[in-house]
């Protein structure tokens, strides 16, 4: 079984020399001579019986074979790279990355993130917004927090919540309604979504009229701008209490009705279970369900 394998020290040599196009700098990072680079790779191109590189100029190109064999080493190496992180465990010092949505982000983790530095000290947290799921798996990123309910099997799943969606307003605009009838929300503007629009619904949810065409309504893309008109004293919008919790808590906004709407999905918590990483990734998973059991 991999009985072509005879020359691994020249396959490096190999992936040294094309990289940096240059024998004698493949020679000082592989800390050998330029003879031995030379020779090794001469000796891989006798036993496969073609050559692998040309001189150009001062530099060493590969030729359509060294191509092929350079690629072929690259994913061979990235795999065995791939392993070695897999069983070779991280201690709980060190840096951890984290990926989820701008709004979670910026309402519910980067909030409370100085407690976390005052419990662990030694973890150093990195956080990324983005709205796609990235490959956990390639090391690269170590915890996904994302919303909805799609499945992902090939990771660890947690729920963290999944509260209703419910009226947001500023404490100025609140005095402005009838608490006793939710059809005084309609003098208010009011701040829906452009991927989905909830307004309609909530209204059909609390027996009133859902047409809203004589309304004023704002239309966003996420819930940070909706966020930032109400925190400005300007309408009503629809949102997670959960994810707003520092805001009401600090007397910024308020939930004028109780009734909310079911919501369609929840945020998870997901990450790698083989990681190297796994101290750090569940001493975070801990205290962010922990901060979160509050709410």
């Amino acid at each position: 079984m991999y009985k072509e394998l005879v020359n691994i020290s020249g396959l490096r040599m190999v992936e040294a020399a094309a990289r940096l196009k240059s024998y004698s700098k493949a020679a000082q990072e592989l800390h050998v001579t330029q003879a031995a680079v030379s020779q090794q790779i001469r000796k891989l191109e006798a036993q496969l019986g073609c050559k692998l590189f040309y001189r150009k100029g001062r530099s060493m190109h590969v030729t359509h074979q060294g191509a092929v064999l350079t690629d072929a080493i690259c994913e061979g190496f990235d795999s065995i790279v791939d392993g070695l992180k897999k069983i070779q465990t991280e201690p709980l010092a060190g840096e951890l990355t984290i990926t989820t949505t701008q709004s979670f982000a910026s309402l519910v983790l980067v909030p409370r993130m100085w407690k976390f530095a005052v419990a662990f000290p030694d973890i150093t947290l990195r956080v990324l917004t983005s709205k796609d799921t990235e490959d956990l798996r390639q090391g690269k990123i170590d915890i996904a927090i994302r919303y909805g309910r799609t499945p992902y099997p090939e990771y660890h799943c947690e729920m963290l919540f999944d509260d209703p969606i419910v009226p947001l307003c500023s404490p100025t605009v609140a005095k402005q309604l009838d608490k006793n009838d939710p059809n005084s929300l309609k003098a208010c503007w009011l701040i829906d979504y452009e991927a989905q629009q909830y307004w309609p619904q909530w209204f059909k949810r609390v027996s009133v009229n859902s047409d809203i065409s004589d309304c004023q309504v704002l239309r966003v893309n996420n819930i940070d701008v909706a966020m930032s008109a109400v925190l400005a004293g300007h309408g009503v919008c629809l949102g997670s209490a959960k994810q707003a919790a520092l805001h009401i808590e600090q007397g910024m906004l308020v939930q004028p009705y109780t009734e909310g709407l079911e919501p369609d999905a929840q945020y998870r918590l997901m990450y790698d279970a083989e990681s190297p990483r796994l101290q750090r990734i569940e001493a975070f998973s801990n205290w962010l369900k922990g901060e979160l059991s509050g709410l």
